[in-house]
């Protein structure tokens, strides 16, 4: 399933580096040290590849001597004579394995195997990155916008406040109004500092995941998708991280095996070397040169049966790496359905909540209209104004909710790296 994300910007900048949730993402990519992290075990992995490649090349080793040595030799006929030789000897052995029962390749296939894990995990961990970004991101417009309505209804009901007191001076309001409309100030006075120490700790919490000021946020993202429960389930089965990493770790215990049983059979080598001597360099000495080549049968006989209890081990661990991957398939199922029941329910929240914002609105007006002509009291008024605030409030949840269940859905079907594979690091 191809999944497109369209993101609309109608947020006037007031800054020329405002972030949008791409650049929060692709800071994020860049600055975060979990990325790093992941990326160091990447190239570790590819390294254990070259390593294992360079195992079926032959091992040449060099050796180079000197000796000195000499004589002193007294003959009957009384002369006595000391000579001196130095002899260097020069030596090259090569060893290439001719059979090992496929062990090497065994090697070389897990290592393959092995890195494609890596890069899974480093996948995931820019995904999960990504995504605890965009809900930072999220978190601070939502926290911005609560700010932003609690400040205006702390206006309102302090404007509402002075006018009660003024009234209440000229008699023209009881001691009930009074209170109620001093209770509705500490109200929104509450509310109001709530939601700036929210919005304050939402700007440190951004910032240390994506390295960067929460500076003019887009406050609009319209996802142009519906999502289809079987196709997300689907996906989910073919493309999670966590789904093709499971299978892996079994491909990779079923090599293992193949590598345990492998070590039962016979291996052979073929050495040749070379070795030239010069024993005339202080006097008259001789030169020599030697040359060999020879195979080694090593056949294991008898190895203590640790070779079958290491066999029957790895049987054991292969059926639990299969259990454990039938239990994560029923575990993201479940996942998806809750991940899908909010996002409908969120979705269906974001529709009621603005029909609920218009109503609010319209009482608004009308209560107003009435309280000017003295058919609604303060009490009625503070009411509709807080009532408009906590259904905008609603609303700024619904919103988060809606994006960061869809969100869940697309990192759940590892499609969501693809909305931001434009900022990974080149690791081939």
């Amino acid at each position: 399933m191809k999944i497109y994300l369209i993101i609309i910007i109608i947020f006037i900048f007031k800054n020329t580096f405002a972030l949008s949730i791409n650049d929060s993402v692709k800071s994020t990519i860049e600055n975060n040290l979990k990325v790093q992290i992941a990326f160091e075990n990447l190239k570790e992995s590819r390294e254990n590849i070259e390593a294992s490649v360079g195992k079926k090349l032959p091992t040449v080793t060099g050796t180079i001597s000197g000796t000195y040595s000499n004589n002193d030799t007294t003959s009957a006929s009384g002369i006595n004579t000391t000579p001196e030789t130095f002899t260097d000897k020069y030596k090259i052995i090569i060893t290439q394995n001719l059979y090992d029962a496929g062990e090497k390749n065994f090697e070389i296939e897990k290592e393959k195997i092995t890195y494609e894990n890596a890069v899974l995990n480093f996948y995931k961990t820019v995904q999960d990155l990504s995504l605890t970004a965009i809900e930072g991101y999220l978190t601070v417009i939502n926290y911005e916008k609560s700010q932003e309505a609690s400040k205006k209804n702390y206006d309102s009901v302090s404007r509402f406040l002075e006018e009660i007191k003024l009234k209440y001076e000229l008699g023209s309001s009881t001691i009930t109004d009074l209170k109620n409309a001093e209770s509705a100030f500490a109200i929104a006075e509450t509310n109001l500092f709530a939601s700036d120490q929210n919005y304050k700790v939402s700007l440190k919490t951004f910032k240390s995941i994506v390295g960067k000021e929460a500076i003019d946020l887009n406050d609009y993202v319209n996802i142009k998708n519906d999502l289809n429960f079987n196709n997300i389930l689907s996906n989910v089965y073919k493309n999670n991280f966590n789904i093709l990493i499971a299978k892996n770790n079994i491909k990779i215990k079923e090599i293992d095996l193949s590598k345990e049983k492998s070590s039962n059979k016979p291996s052979l080598d073929i050495t040749a070397s070379t070795e030239y001597s010069d024993g005339s360099r202080i006097d008259n000495g001789s030169e020599n040169t030697n040359a060999s080549i020879g195979l080694t049968l090593t056949i294991p006989i008898f190895q203590q049966n640790i070779d079958k209890s290491d066999i029957r081990k790895i049987n054991s661990q292969i059926l639990q790496n299969e259990i454990q991957y039938e239990d994560l398939r029923d575990t993201l199922n479940i996942e998806v359905s809750n991940y899908f029941k909010n996002y409908l329910i969120s979705q269906s929240n974001l529709k009621t909540s603005l029909l609920t914002i218009d109503y609010a609105n319209t009482l608004l007006q009308s209560t107003q209209e009435e309280y000017n002509l003295g058919t609604k009291s303060i009490t009625d008024l503070i009411e509709a104004e807080t009532n408009l605030l906590n259904v905008k409030v609603d609303y700024f949840d619904a919103n988060k909710n809606y994006l960061i269940n869809y969100f869940n859905l697309l990192a759940l079907d590892g499609s969501l790296i693809k909305l931001f594979e434009d900022y990974l690091p080149n690791y081939n």
